[in-house]
């Protein structure tokens, strides 16, 4: 039985900038995330982690009580 080997190519990532990141998240607010996506030739779910990446520093720079504010009120 042959074994045959293939080169494997690294895989290239593209690092978005925060301000971009921003716009992204902000169009995806005003017109959906599908849309976004498509039109800024991105993963739906690329934009639902920067989203998730976002609440998260919210909730650990004391934004938590937020959340607990606005379910009292």
């Amino acid at each position: 039985m042959a074994r045959s080997t293939t080169s494997m190519k690294k895989k290239s990532y593209t690092r978005y900038s925060d301000a971009y990141r921003q716009e992204a998240l902000a169009l995806a607010d005003r017109i959906g995330v599908a849309a976004a996506a498509r039109e800024l030739g991105i993963h739906s779910s690329q934009l639902y982690q920067w989203r998730s990446k976002v609440q998260q520093q919210q909730d650990t720079s004391g934004e938590s009580g937020h959340w607990q504010r606005k379910t009292l009120a």
